[in-house]
């Protein structure tokens, strides 16, 4: 809650944690709860590992790879850290890379590469069209996700919704699913 109070901009990573379901994000945004992961570690132990096979990506693509792109919006109130970025004539093509086990792309991770794409827009001047989710697992895939003008206008609405969240304060009505089973704040939610 500090950081969107100081700066008034969420994080591209609430967008993820708000679809997954408001209170998550209440509880991390709003009472302040930190939430620390084993797959963030092994994030950090291949990361050097991805970026030479992202290079490569970039290289057949015939393009150049930026990494660990800082972006900030002050026209849609968005500021993230995105993994990499291509840049291939006038087009760009964020890449998320994540660590899960699970190979389908989730509506939170589609809304979380149209968040990258809109801030790559803005900040670069690049059309996005496409963007990648690098799956670190077993087996790694590269995954497209095609990027439209009505995923822009669905995630304005989100952003909306969570800009409400935060501002009042209040805490989210639950939403029971099976997705409380593997929620780390599953113990605090009543």
């Amino acid at each position: 809650m500090l950081d969107f109070r100081r700066t008034g901009k969420i994080d591209v990573s609430d967008v993820v944690q708000f679809l997954y379901c408001p209170r998550k994000l209440y509880f991390i945004k709003v009472a302040g709860f930190r939430i620390v992961r084993a797959k963030m570690e092994e994030g950090m132990r291949v990361q050097e590992e991805v970026l030479k096979k992202l290079e490569r990506i970039a290289e057949k693509m015939k393009g150049r790879l930026l990494t660990n792109v800082m972006l900030e919006s002050d026209r849609h109130g968005i500021v993230g850290r995105l993994d990499a970025l291509i840049l291939v004539k006038d087009l760009a093509y964020p890449i998320d890379v994540k660590f899960s086990k699970f190979s389908s792309v989730s509506y939170a991770w589609k809304m979380q590469l149209t968040a990258y794409s809109v801030l790559v827009e803005e900040n670069f001047g690049f059309r996005v069209e496409k963007a990648l989710i690098y799956l670190v697992s077993e087996k790694e895939l590269l995954k497209e996700v095609l990027i439209s003008q009505e995923d822009k206008k669905a995630l304005l609405k989100i952003l909306e919704e969570i800009r409400t969240l935060l501002e009042s304060e209040s805490y989210p009505k639950v939403l029971k699913s099976k997705r409380c089973n593997y929620c780390e704040m599953a113990k605090f939610c009543v």
